[in-house]
């Protein structure tokens, strides 16, 4: 069987067509295509001086972008005259491989070698369990890291400080080349593998109210899969005042 409808009601569902599919196309585009803007996700917040300290990552629309430490204001006074550390929780359900946990370090007086005999900070970013990271005796360390994790320029002795590890600097970073010690970037390693990154910052450099960005030196292999940064930059908030280490631009390796 088969009949023809009206003009009128042919044009009423074309219309109607019409509306359906521009709607269905307009939701399309504001759902799936639109980029998606980065969002930060906080751990809890440690008390640290007069203020407080917490980890924190930055989840792109790929994955993670960047993982830091933000200091109130007050965080930078106050401190302790005797060194200290604080533990500071990753953000709740979000994982960073391949980091494990965040310590925060600080050396009242600063530690040998000379250029680093200031107060500073050490921002700890550790690749294994809190328990393994107890687990590392000081003293001589003379496992050999082989070259090509190691990226160029970096030296180290065979000292290991207890609970960290053996600290690999580059040799032409600025404090050994005249000019004064106020951050760097360390690899660490124990027993012949890597343990640990970390941005060392000075306190006076912390309160200047920072605006940097610096590249990472990179191996020429990873021991381990995970994100490791290109950069990593000391900021102020403009707003808050809050500082943020941050290790930035992760890429997957």
């Amino acid at each position: 069987m088969s009949f023809v409808r009206g003009t009128s009601a042919v044009r009423r569902m074309r219309v109607a067509f019409a509306v359906t599919l521009a709607g269905a196309i307009g939701a399309a585009c504001g759902s799936d295509t639109a980029p998606k803007a980065p969002s930060e996700l906080d751990g809890a917040a440690v008390p640290v001086g007069g203020g407080t300290a917490s980890a924190y990552v930055v989840q792109g629309p790929n994955g993670p972008t960047a993982i830091g430490v933000k200091l109130t204001p007050g965080a930078l006074t106050g401190l302790p005259s005797a060194d200290s550390m604080w533990a500071l929780p990753m953000p709740a359900g979000v994982t960073v491989p391949a980091y494990d946990h965040v310590m925060l370090n600080w050396n009242a007086q600063g530690h040998p070698p000379a250029p680093y005999m200031v107060p500073h900070f050490d921002f700890h970013f550790y690749m294994i369990s809190a328990a393994e990271q107890a687990a590392i005796q000081g003293g001589p360390d003379t496992v050999t890291v082989a070259p090509q994790f190691v990226p160029a320029d970096y030296m180290s002795g065979v000292m290991s400080v207890p609970d960290m590890g053996v600290h690999w600097v580059d040799s032409l970073s600025a404090e050994f080349t005249g000019h004064p010690f106020d951050r760097t970037f360390i690899y660490g390693f124990s027993k012949g593998s890597m343990v640990f990154v970390e941005p060392m910052v000075t306190q006076a450099y912390l309160a200047s109210q920072p605006d940097a960005v610096a590249n990472v030196k990179q191996p020429q292999a990873w021991q381990i899969h995970g994100n490791f940064p290109m950069q990593y930059s000391v900021k102020t908030d403009p707003g808050t005042k809050d500082v943020r280490v941050e290790l930035d631009s992760l890429v997957a390796r």
